[in-house]
């Protein structure tokens, strides 16, 4: 993060569902033991040699979708064949009158009833994973590996674009941009307090500052500038006064909003771009003011050979002169990813003299 010359280059992958193929679970038993995942992970892990240095997911939930997208999930084992993968349902659960409500009662008085109703309870099914969190964080420190993101805080715009659905809530910014302003703001001013205490309770060493729908090319600039851009920054400032590094989970492309970043605190912040991102360009835009991770695609990792992954990490390694870059997936890891290509990404830097 502080660009300063390390023995080698870290790789801090994120991965669930790919852990599964490599431990030998299905994945319907691995969403039924929300608890009983990092030791999932950790198997997974144990099996490459070289292991990775951090992980970016020490236990997972896939309730942790519903409150996260205002979505039904669809679930292996229940919903699925066994070894599908999770599928989010894209509905319009949310309407326009619910941000009259949320300006109304205040966001949690809305939320709470909102999920539990609509969405099978997710927070007490997702109560004894949470719990066990502690727990698995030991269990990686004495793997020797670092669990550096231990939760999850977003925008309350993710929230409502995943309630309302996607072309709703396009269609809101438009139609009813000044009451969504309100909604917004009433959210936002709750989220980050709740989020506080969190991070106070946890003490993580990171969190996930997540973008998924809020990525700048899916909108025209102004509308990012007003719906997105403040929340975003004003969640990372606050990750960051609780002393807890901020990771920011760039999904879809960023590219044309690179500049903006700038204006958060030098060597504070790691940008995760997934690959939709031009990670060229992000290097460039943030020379040394902003340490980032990432970004071997999705489909490289599934379909590309060994070799082929190992050029592109070494290649990225050079491009950054070995400073201010930590190699990981693009988002996580795939479910069809080839074993032997996750190999190569993490020995790649492994094998990497220091520049």
């Amino acid at each position: 993060m502080r660009f300063e010359k390390t023995d080698r280059v870290p790789v801090l992958p994120t991965a669930n569902a790919f852990c599964t193929r490599v431990a030998g679970v299905s994945m319907a038993a691995y969403c039924a033991d929300g608890p009983g995942s990092a030791d999932v992970h950790l198997k997974c892990w144990s099996r490459m040699n070289p292991t990775v240095d951090a992980v970016q997911c020490d236990l997972y939930n896939v309730g942790f979708l519903n409150p996260q997208w205002l979505s039904k999930v669809k679930v292996p084992g229940v919903d699925l064949p066994d070894d599908e993968l999770w599928q989010v349902e894209e509905a319009e659960l949310m309407t326009v009158d619910d941000y009259k409500k949320i300006i109304d009662r205040g966001f949690y008085a809305w939320f709470l009833p909102f999920v539990k109703e609509n969405l099978d309870d997710p927070l007490a099914r997702v109560a004894s994973t949470i719990a066990a969190g502690p727990e698995a964080r030991r269990k990686y420190t004495a793997a020797g590996i670092v669990p550096l993101v231990s939760a999850i805080v977003t925008i309350p715009f993710e929230l409502f674009c995943g309630g309302r659905s996607m072309i709703k809530f396009m269609t809101d910014m438009v139609k009813h941009g000044d009451l969504l302003d309100e909604a917004l703001n009433v959210a936002s001013a709750e989220m980050l307090e709740a989020n506080r205490q969190m991070l106070r309770a946890s003490k993580p060493l990171g969190v996930w500052v997540g973008g998924w729908r809020s990525a700048s090319t899916l909108m025209s600039p102004k509308m990012w500038e007003r719906f997105v851009w403040p929340y975003f920054k004003a969640t990372t400032e606050m990750v960051l006064e609780e002393g807890v590094i901020p990771i920011l989970h760039l999904d879809a492309d960023w590219t044309n909003s690179l500049d903006y970043f700038k204006d958060l605190p030098k060597h504070k912040c790691i940008m995760s771009p997934d690959g939709a991102t031009d990670i060229g360009r992000a290097r460039k835009a943030m020379e040394d003011h902003m340490a980032i991770l990432g970004d071997v695609h999705a489909e490289m990792l599934a379909f590309d050979s060994p070799r082929e992954v190992r050029d592109y990490v070494q290649n990225l390694i050079k491009d950054f002169g070995g400073r201010g870059y930590m190699v990981s997936s693009g988002c996580d890891i795939p479910l069809n990813a080839k074993p032997e290509n996750v190999q190569a990404m993490i020995s790649a830097a492994h094998e990497m003299p220091p520049l």
